[in-house]
């Protein structure tokens, strides 16, 4: 039986939509037939409704739970995740390369139904700098060339997508986003919530291992080596301003996120090189970071995803690598804890 993300994933939508007012979420049809589910931008949503949405992004392919890390002076609840099936669940589901554009309408998309629209261009700004990239010795792959490389084939005729914006989907926009998967619009499921929402944070903060993961990528390091996957990162107090929460989600991971992987690899020395390369080198906040991309979210230098620490255990040698430290300074700093 051919493994479906978007079919494990629907699982989680079902009970979510059996269970709105619970979650503090709603849900309705579009014109178009297409359901989408409001998480975050006309309702509050909640912590368990942003540990559904993680899930489903993850195509239902991590293992999600919340524990309170204590910092300390402070104490942060932080989502963990676990995965058996690292990469299609985080590069194949979690990785945020959708580009959702319809006029004045944008979102980033997330989720299983990457895994139907593998002709989609890579976002623009990151098509732009792609040779800028290539020069700085990182890589970067379409759609169809990630899973070409995790060597899964979807097949389902229901779509999951997760959009990460400030305005519920346009009908014209979820008529393409079906297209584009190549389903009927009647069979597409939109979860919406913006950066700054319950969800938002909770989700965001769910993609720490995928951080990890899409950086060693960039760095060249051969991904499908990675068998399993696990960290854990803060979830992100809330703050109206899009740009400001853009910058605490991002720098929860960046400064608070701790990752660990298991990897059957041929060379010791280089896989130690690929980890000390992994962890940020600035101590910038994001918001700052993002403030200056002129393009927006898809001009921010790739570089600048990355864990605060990451470890990396060879089952080939026995030997485990890490880099990287918890910065409970910048941490306590860019997410304005006093």
């Amino acid at each position: 039986m051919i493994l479906s993300v978007n079919k494990k994933a629907m699982t989680i939508v079902q009970k979510m939509l059996s269970r709105v007012d619970d979650l503090g979420i709603k849900a309705y049809r579009s014109p178009c037939g297409a359901t989408v589910v409001d998480c975050g931008i006309n309702v509050r949503g909640s912590v368990n409704a942003g540990m559904d949405v993680a899930r489903i992004t993850a195509g239902d392919l991590a293992d999600i739970c919340i524990k309170t890390i204590d910092y300390g002076e402070f104490a942060l609840p932080c989502v963990h995740v676990s995965s058996s099936h690292p990469i299609l669940a985080t590069i194949g589901g979690q990785l945020g390369d959708w580009e959702v554009r319809d006029g004045e309408y944008f979102a980033i998309g997330s989720g299983p139904a990457r895994a139907l629209a593998l002709d989609r261009e890579i976002p623009s700004a990151v098509g732009a700098k792609r040779e800028k990239y290539r020069k700085m010795g990182f890589i970067t792959y379409t759609p169809r060339e990630i899973f070409e490389r995790i060597g899964h084939t979807e097949v389902s005729d229901e779509a999951v997508i997760s959009l990460e914006t400030s305005e519920l989907p346009p009908d014209q926009t979820l008529r393409t986003i079906a297209t584009k998967c190549g389903v009927k619009t009647t069979n597409l499921y939109a979860l919406v919530a913006p950066t700054s929402s319950i969800v938002g944070s909770v989700q965001i903060a769910s993609r720490v291992v995928e951080v990890g993961i899409h950086k060693l990528a960039l760095l060249g390091f051969d991904f499908t080596k990675i068998f399993f996957g696990s960290g854990y990162a803060p979830i992100a107090p809330v703050h109206p301003d899009p740009a400001e929460a853009m910058g605490r989600t991002n720098d929860a991971i960046r400064y608070g996120g701790v990752t660990y992987y298991k990897i059957d690899y041929p060379d010791d020395e280089q896989l130690k090189e690929f980890v000390a390369r992994v962890p940020p080198l600035d101590n910038k906040s994001f918001a700052s970071i993002f403030r200056g991309a002129a393009q927006g979210f898809y001009d921010v230098d790739l570089g600048a995803f990355a864990p605060a620490v990451i470890t990396v255990s060879n089952i080939k040698t026995g030997n485990t690598f890490t880099a990287g430290r918890v910065n409970k300074e910048l941490l306590k700093k860019f997410l304005s804890v006093h």
